[in-house]
């Protein structure tokens, strides 16, 4: 069931009462926030009549990513068929040249069939689980083919990023290994099982030659290499990284679960000290004089990089990093903020969007990081001599998006105060509705020496307060600029490809990427749960009034 943002989001801030506190902690200043009637009926209105039709639109692009996904894969894809596709093989992209990408990344698999294990576990679609289930087939097979990372026994082979399409060796030079495709598989897997049992009378148990065969020896490799450094998920940079370590945390928090559920103890304490380390490894990456996380432990880059969300969205844990961290935070908006004026196409799209952004940030395409100079490798980069410079790219647009509507779910589902920090202002501030009363000059004076730690308290709003809600409602306003971003750039069928030029606003690099599909139908599906949150707190505080 899908909702409307125009009812149920605006509904809830309309209805609730306001309550603030403010918390300095060394002194008190009263900050008053008032918001005119007529303006906010106003700003109901326009909200209203924008967001439904977005979410016409995001239903429609939704279905057509969903179907997208479906045409790479194997061995009967719209895409692919009558090409030697293993059945269950996920084919990155249906482009063979300019750039390559008709092959069978580990990673880009074990997102996509997570894609589809949430729709099984959703609906229980048979064709979506007749796809999983020769993915296990095809991945068991892939997983004892010697490659170029080593061999199945000693485990060093299931590095191996990609394979072709047939399930034999890719054998060319290549960033090798790379040690998060175990982990998302294992990741994935386990969730099917869970799925399975969700949708059937069965016990995990029943499922053990799913554990034994693939789920295992994947979660051995991660228990055995998460220390050991290896390339990035863009396949650029050897070393430690943040992205692998979030998804290799959650695969060993995942295991431990599923060894205890398979009779498996030794794996099970294993796989939990394992976690352990991990957990305390992923602290190396946040970076006090950055004030963000960083991907690549000692890289001479920013360290500002799409790969950080994209972590915590495959590897995301309540206990390190969650999407509604203020680590997290600070280190998306330091992302976007370097995105706004990178690409010539993003300072046109601001002029355009700023018509209707009213008083909220205005949002952009998002690349991948900020150091990024592949072009997406195509044939008209190349004849107009462009093929060095970075280009937005539609699935780190897409998970932006899906970081914000997560955060505005959280929001909505928490009983606790808003609270915003010093680290965290800069992000919250544009999004609080009304202007502070003619006697204060600002918010809050953050050059205050006794709260200039990062973790000091600002503001803190009360769950059931207008402001609270208000905030909630334009971050999830936010977020639906960022698939307005797609919308604009996507073409009049719904097809994604990799990247959107950089100057033009034209896609380009490979066609039909099916990460980008999949990207795309996460972030809708988190939009859908953002709402069903917000209905859920209407309906509560509305209760609790009546008490």
């Amino acid at each position: 069931m899908r909702f409307d943002a125009s009812i149920l989001l605006l509904a809830a801030v309309a209805s609730s009462s306001a309550a603030l506190f403010v918390e300095p902690r060394s002194r008190r200043q009263q900050v008053t926030f008032a918001l005119s009637p007529k303006s906010f009926r106003q700003s109901v209105a326009a909200v209203a009549s924008s967001q439904k039709d977005l979410s016409s639109w995001v239903a429609y692009q939704s279905d057509v990513s969903f179907e997208g996904i479906l045409a790479n894969i194997g061995p009967d894809g719209a895409n692919v068929v009558n090409s030697g596709v293993r059945p269950g093989v996920v084919v990155a992209s249906p482009s063979k040249s300019y750039p390559d990408y008709f092959y069978h990344w580990i990673r880009d698999g074990a997102i996509t069939i997570r894609a589809l294990v949430d729709h099984y576990a959703a609906t229980g679609d048979a064709k979506s689980k007749q796809i999983i289930d020769d993915y296990i087939a095809s991945n068991q097979a892939v997983q004892r083919v010697s490659n170029p990372s080593g061999a199945f026994e000693g485990l060093e082979g299931l590095g191996e990023p990609k394979f072709h399409v047939d399930g034999s060796a890719f054998v060319d030079n290549w960033g090798r290994p790379q040690r998060d495709g175990p982990a998302l598989r294992a990741i994935t897997l386990i969730n099917y099982i869970y799925a399975l049992t969700n949708r059937t009378s069965s016990q995990a148990s029943d499922y053990k030659y799913i554990y034994d065969q693939v789920i295992k020896p994947d979660l051995e490799y991660t228990s055995k290499f998460w220390a050991h450094p290896g390339f990035d998920l863009w396949e650029e940079v050897n070393g430690l990284h943040f992205f692998t370590a979030m998804v290799q945390f959650k695969a060993l928090c995942l295991g431990e679960q599923i060894a205890e559920a398979m009779n498996d103890p030794g794996a099970a304490e294993w796989y939990r000290a394992q976690s352990i380390g991990v957990r305390g490894f992923l602290r190396a990456f946040w970076d006090d004089g950055k004030g963000h996380i960083v991907e690549t432990l000692g890289s001479s880059r920013s360290g500002l990089d799409s790969a950080i969300i994209l972590g915590a969205i495959h590897g995301g844990s309540e206990s390190v990093y969650p999407l509604h961290s203020d680590s997290m935070i600070a280190t998306l908006h330091s992302l976007v903020q370097d995105m706004r004026t990178r690409y010539k196409i993003n300072i046109a799209d601001m002029e355009d969007f700023n018509e209707t952004a009213e008083d909220i940030p205005v949002s952009v395409g998002i690349g991948r990081y900020p150091e990024d100079v592949y072009a997406g490798g195509d044939k008209a980069a190349e004849v107009a001599g462009s093929d060095q410079l970075g280009n937005p790219w539609f699935l780190c647009t897409a998970s932006v998006a899906h970081a914000l509507y997560a955060l505005a779910e959280h929001l909505a589902l928490s009983d606790k105060h808003l609270v915003i920090t010093n680290l965290t202002a800069p992000f919250y501030l544009p999004l609080i509705p009304s202007a502070v009363s003619a006697k204060d000059a600002a918010y809050i004076d953050f050059s205050s020496t006794s709260n200039a730690l990062p973790t000091a308290v600002k503001l803190a709003f009360d769950p059931a307060s207008k402001e609270t809600q208000a905030i909630i409602a334009n971050i999830v306003r936010y977020a639906d600029g960022f698939m307005n971003v797609i919308r604009k750039h996507s073409d009049a069928e719904g097809q994604l490809s990799e990247q959107f030029d950089r100057d033009n606003g034209f896609m380009r690099g490979a066609k039909q990427l099916t990460w980008s599909f999949e990207a795309f139908w996460n972030a809708a599906k988190m939009r859908e749960k953002t709402f069903e949150a917000i209905q859920r707190r209407r309906e509560f505080f509305s209760m609790r009034a009546k008490l």
